[in-house]
């Protein structure tokens, strides 16, 4: 006699994996027994169907529209359930938000960003083997941070026009390097705030709202992020070399 439903490790962290076990238990009926409820022909591509709405919470269309009747229950109680899974999920991205946040503040210290041409890496795989924060972020020494406006205005002037001239003018599968950005308080929401400095080093408007850079990441399969930055301590002069040819 084939075993009745039993819960996997994970399979009971939202309501319709909870549910979906109970109900499945009520009923006396195995996981392939469901998958045939849920009108599949292919067994394995039910069984994974059915994994991943018990492991992640995320019910493909086909799952959703067969479910009440495959577990013999009213079509308003699967949106009920479904409910308080979207609503748990919420309430688990709004929490990883916020410690993202938190580390970002903990973490924070002014610095240049390279504004480019190209805001999307292409290639991407250069950004993700040097990261894009090695590609278009310029770190300011102690002085920068302490002086007055006048006096950290002509250093951040220096460390810009050094920056561009090292780099002619160009970053690695960003392309052309069109201003600076000097960030220097900590947002929420994937933004910062900073002054905007010219290519040649001079302010160039009031503060203003800067968006976050994000990270490209490389790896052998999906979800596998293990080659992202094996280069990130390679001069980027010799990644540069033919990168456009």
């Amino acid at each position: 006699m084939a075993s009745i439903f039993q819960p996997r490790f994970g399979e009971d962290r939202y309501p319709v994996g909870r549910f979906i076990l109970e109900r499945s238990r009520a009923l006396g009926i195995t996981r392939s027994d469901l998958v045939r409820r849920l009108g599949y022909r292919d067994i394995g591509s039910g069984h994974r169907a059915l994994s991943e709405v018990l492991l992640t919470g995320v019910m493909p269309r086909h799952v959703a529209k067969h479910l009440a009747n495959a577990l013999d229950i009213e079509d308003a109680l699967v949106e009920s359930v479904i409910g308080a899974t979207t609503l748990q999920k919420c309430d688990e991205a709004r929490r990883r938000r916020v410690e993202s946040e938190r580390a970002h503040l903990a973490s924070f210290r002014p610095h240049l960003q390279v504004q480019t041409e190209r805001a999307v890496p292409s290639p991407i795989f250069i950004a993700a083997l040097l990261t894009v924060a090695r590609l278009r972020i310029v770190c300011l020494p102690d002085e920068a941070l302490t002086a007055n406006e006048e006096a950290r205005d002509n250093i951040i002037k220096t460390i810009i026009i050094e920056h561009w001239r090292e780099n002619g003018g160009h970053v690695p599968a960003f392309g052309e390097i069109t201003g600076y950005v000097l960030v220097l308080v900590a947002g929420y929401g994937g933004f910062d705030f900073g002054l905007p400095f010219s290519v040649t080093g001079d302010r160039n408007g009031a503060m203003q709202k800067v968006e976050r850079l994000g990270q490209a990441t490389l790896g052998t399969r999906r979800g596998d992020v293990s080659l992202t930055g094996m280069l990130k301590d390679s001069p980027i002069g010799v990644i540069r070399v033919g990168e456009d040819k």
